[in-house]
């Protein structure tokens, strides 16, 4: 462990405490994780995070959605616990008023300082369902959504303990990486915005418009050259897939991967939403090729965004169910932010037999234990968003064997 303080203008900060990893060939006998997406300001208190300082982990993960770009307007007041009282960030100075404004919360302040982090980015940090160097906003040209997207990067890499890193000539900025946890633990954490395609059907087909939920008249959804990582980032992951040496491979990203047909019985017409893995199949089908191929020991997939607990088997073919599990999938729900409809999602259910569980219905985060011989999962909820003290339950636990892939109730 270390411990560590700023002092800046005659202020001292609180204690913080950080690990240091073990060497790569060091034996470990566990890790405990808390997992984290999703936590817009104006929808509720920060209680999950206390919660997550509480359980003392030896690391967080946040997988995404760190802060939100945009306020609630006058039409959702209502829905309104605490206002940002900001405009919309699009520049600089915008995005950094929000992480400022997000780390002056008491219960952040202690999880920052109880373990270290590892961060990626969702879409939130810069605008709602961007893509690569798309907006979302119909008209915006690339270059002028870049220096958007630019000045947000900045402000992610100035607010969150990431490796040093800085925008290019290209206003890209590199932050997938790898960690090693000794022998037990790697972690690959991807990019799942920066590189990717634009969104399917966003121009021609689907009369036009995009990221949507779409059907099957959207067939550049299926185009072989569409990448949600990029490909350079791809090469990367298998690169390390194949030399992966640890006892868990663990992929930190962004959005749902086992996919979801939003039909409600087989002959029902399949949609999907675009904007998940489910917009970018033939990018999904390469990884999990790669992960049925190279075989890396025991993979794992965290996913964030969709507000939701989910406990998936990612298939080797996501079209064919009975296909082969090539890795376990766990999707958290949000801190704060509010879920899609859960009785809307769960007709679909029986049409997803991939799907193990889902809830969209609480908030809270992921608990995760890592040992030689298994990872045992807790998803814990908050009883009120809306209650700065809201106390802490275990909604449901699973259990994934080593050498077993797929999750199963403890």
């Amino acid at each position: 462990p270390y411990w560590y303080r700023f002092t800046a203008q005659g202020q001292q900060s609180p204690t913080g405490r950080a690990l240091t990893t073990p060497a790569p060939n060091a034996h470990a006998d566990r890790l405990r994780l808390a997992v984290a997406s999703c936590s817009h300001w104006e929808r509720g208190y920060f209680s999950a995070y206390g919660h997550m300082a509480d359980e003392q982990p030896d690391l967080t993960l946040f997988l995404g959605d760190y802060i939100y770009e945009y306020s609630l307007g006058p039409d959702r007041a209502d829905q309104v616990v605490r206002p940002y009282n900001l405009e919309e960030a699009t520049s600089l100075a915008g995005y950094r008023n929000r992480y400022a404004l997000h780390r002056t919360d008491a219960n952040l302040q202690r999880l920052h300082a109880a373990a270290p982090c590892i961060a990626v980015w969702d879409d939130h940090e810069v605008q709602d369902d961007y893509s690569g160097v798309w907006s979302k906003i119909s008209g915006v040209a690339p270059n002028d959504f870049l220096q958007r997207r630019a000045a947000a990067y900045q402000a992610f890499y100035e607010a969150m303990p990431i490796r040093r890193t800085r925008l290019s000539a290209s206003l890209q900025m590199p932050i997938y990486r790898r960690v090693r946890y000794g022998q037990l633990a790697e972690f690959f954490m991807l990019d799942g915005r920066q590189y990717r395609s634009k969104q399917p059907c966003s121009a021609g087909e689907n009369g036009g418009k995009g990221q949507i939920v779409t059907d099957a008249t959207c067939t550049d959804r299926l185009d072989p050259s569409r990448t949600f990582l990029g490909f350079e980032q791809e090469g990367w992951l298998y690169d390390g897939l194949a030399r992966a040496e640890a006892r868990w491979n663990i992929l930190g990203q962004n959005l749902v991967m086992a996919g979801l047909r939003l039909a409600r019985s087989p002959a029902e017409e399949n949609r999907y939403w675009t904007d998940t893995w489910d917009g970018f199949p033939a990018a999904r089908d390469r990884l999990t090729g790669a992960l049925s191929e190279l075989k890396p020991s025991n993979p794992v997939v965290l996913s964030g965004d969709y507000h939701s607990f989910w406990t998936n088997d990612v298939k080797l073919d996501s079209r064919d169910p009975s296909s082969a599990t090539v890795a376990t999938e766990f999707v958290g729900t949000s801190i704060t932010s509010t879920g899609p409809s859960y009785d809307g999602l769960m007709a679909v259910m029986p049409n997803n037999p991939q799907v193990k569980f889902f809830d969209s219905r609480p908030r809270g985060y992921m608990s995760i234990d890592v040992r030689p011989d298994r990872m045992d999962t807790r998803y814990q909820v908050i009883s009120d968003v809306r209650d700065p003290k809201a106390s802490l339950s275990t909604l449901k636990s699973w259990t994934v064997e080593s050498g077993r892939p797929g999750a199963v109730a403890a």
